[in-house]
């Protein structure tokens, strides 16, 4: 089972928000490289829908990213254990 974020050290905070940055850029890129094959095999407008849906699947993980990113500023302020 999975801890909570409040649950976990910096350095999984960390690892977590490389391991889902890395995924986001990778998910883009695959996306751009998809429509830009099918912008140059001049495919039907029909096949562009699902790429243009496609960055709506990338809500969760970027809501998770800045989730981390907002764990891990928390910590890293001043007197936050005061």
């Amino acid at each position: 089972m999975m801890k909570k974020r409040s649950e976990l050290s910096l350095v999984e905070l960390n690892k977590t928000k490389s391991m889902l940055k890395g995924a986001l850029i990778g998910f883009i890129t695959l996306g751009v490289l998809i429509s830009i094959v099918l912008f140059f095999l001049k495919a039907k407008l029909v096949l562009f829908i699902p790429v243009m849906v496609l960055p709506i699947t990338w809500l969760p993980i970027y809501s998770s990213l800045k989730s981390v990113n907002g764990e891990i500023r928390l910590r890293n302020t001043p007197n936050a254990n005061q």
